[in-house]
């Protein structure tokens, strides 16, 4: 019940959060955003560490665990939340979540060769569902915008879901047995804070801060506790309760929450086919794991 509950939390932020990038996409870079966000969330939980053994605590991870700890905030959050936020400029928060949300599809994928988990026609079945729902979700062309932003938007979300997934199985492979969530977010958060902060610096310098302004820092401030603070420490205590392919599987009902959220204040329209591409999508995804 535990892990049931930490998962279905961790769908209604990874929502709720998206959201909120959405509706602010038009007045700042997203990139930069991300950047703030996991600022934010990596002097959080350094601010906790010592309240969690410190300094010994951070020793205690074996360079095994650095690495796949380090790789997958990189991967997952730096990189992956990032495509998939500027996935949603292109097609929308009520398309670009159900997308994005087939990553446990290629959790499952890795989790065959990885840890040995049997295919079963139940999974392939469900791999077929999951891939029909995509033809459902994928954008239509419209007069105002160019077949080729369509395209590369849903592959956004599509290559967001696959880092993801590497993202996760990495993050349970750095999981270590006596060392806390907040601690391990304590080392994963400022690396994926430094990472991407030198992207953006790279991409675009001071231009990607101009639409930042000193009335929305404590707002951004609450986002970046709320979505990789609270977010990152929900879902890593998922991932250590379920295991990462249930955990995953636990996150598609973001998509369930995001699509009504978006439609509402959005003011995004939820066609018949996007209700029904997204429904199949968390059908397929239940067959396969």
């Amino acid at each position: 019940m535990t892990g049931l509950i930490l998962g279905l939390t961790t769908a209604f932020i990874w929502a709720t959060s998206s959201l909120i990038v959405k509706a602010w996409s038009a007045r700042v870079d997203t990139l930069a955003l991300n950047a703030f966000r996991l600022s934010v969330s990596g002097i959080f939980f350094l601010a906790l560490l010592p309240f969690f053994g410190g300094l010994d605590a951070l020793a205690r991870l074996t360079t095994a665990s650095q690495i796949a700890l380090a790789a997958s905030v990189i991967i997952g959050v730096a990189i992956g939340d990032s495509l998939f936020f500027w996935s949603m400029t292109q097609i929308g928060a009520a398309r670009a979540m159900p997308i994005s949300g087939i990553y446990p599809l290629f959790t499952w994928a890795l989790a065959v060769p990885i840890l040995g988990e049997p295919i079963t026609p139940q999974a392939m079945f469900g791999t077929a569902i999951v891939m029909l729902s995509l033809y459902l979700l994928a954008p239509v062309e419209q007069t105002d915008t160019p077949a080729h932003t369509n395209r590369a938007g849903t592959l956004g979300a599509i290559v967001a879901a696959m880092v993801w997934a590497g993202a996760t199985v990495l993050m349970k492979m750095g999981m270590q047995t006596g060392v806390d969530v907040i601690t391990i977010n304590a080392f994963r958060m400022p690396i994926g804070a430094l990472a991407l902060l030198a992207l953006v610096h790279a991409r675009r310098g001071k231009a990607a801060w101009r639409g930042f302004d000193r009335a929305m820092i404590p707002g951004l401030i609450v986002y970046g506790l709320y979505s990789t603070g609270l977010g990152a420490l929900v879902w890593t205590w998922s991932v250590e309760y379920t295991g990462a392919a249930r955990a995953a599987l636990l996150v598609t009902f973001a998509p369930l929450i995001g699509a009504p959220l978006a439609a509402i204040f959005l003011r995004e329209r939820i066609t018949p086919k996007i209700a029904v591409g997204t429904l199949m999508s968390v059908v397929g995804i239940w067959l396969i794991l």
